[in-house]
């Protein structure tokens, strides 16, 4: 059951085709497979659960592989782009790069992007 009054799972649908559209236009490429798993995703938090069934594409760059994701905290949902190697991928074993809220403006999102990708190293805080 989809939790949040600050926006629809379609519009958060919306924000993750187009964090997959910047990967796109970062040299990103789909990869065509077949998973030997069912795209899944299944948050617990508090008194709430959801589980979310994906169909999103996989992505190469720089041999290596990504997916884009999300992490459901209790006040907003993030975005989460999963990488790993071709082993990660088809054990369903990647490894989340840093969450970002779905709601940044659309030139941190491609920083984000950038930052999942290696493009950019994340700042330093």
């Amino acid at each position: 059951m989809w939790f949040y009054d600050i926006t629809t799972r379609d519009d958060f649908e919306k924000v993750k085709d187009t964090v997959e559209e910047i990967m796109l236009r970062s040299g990103a490429e789909i990869f065509e497979t077949d998973l030997p798993y069912e795209q899944k995703t299944t948050t617990f938090s508090g008194d709430f659960d959801e589980t979310h069934f994906s169909k999103r594409p996989i992505f190469t760059y720089n041999k290596e592989y990504f997916r884009v994701d999300e992490i459901l905290f209790k006040h907003k949902p993030f975005i989460v782009i999963e990488c790993g190697d071709i082993d990660h991928l088809l054990n369903n074993t990647m490894e989340d790069a840093e969450p970002f809220p779905y709601d940044l403006p659309y030139e941190e999102l491609v920083n984000e992007v950038k930052y999942s990708l290696g493009i950019k190293p994340y700042p330093k805080i």
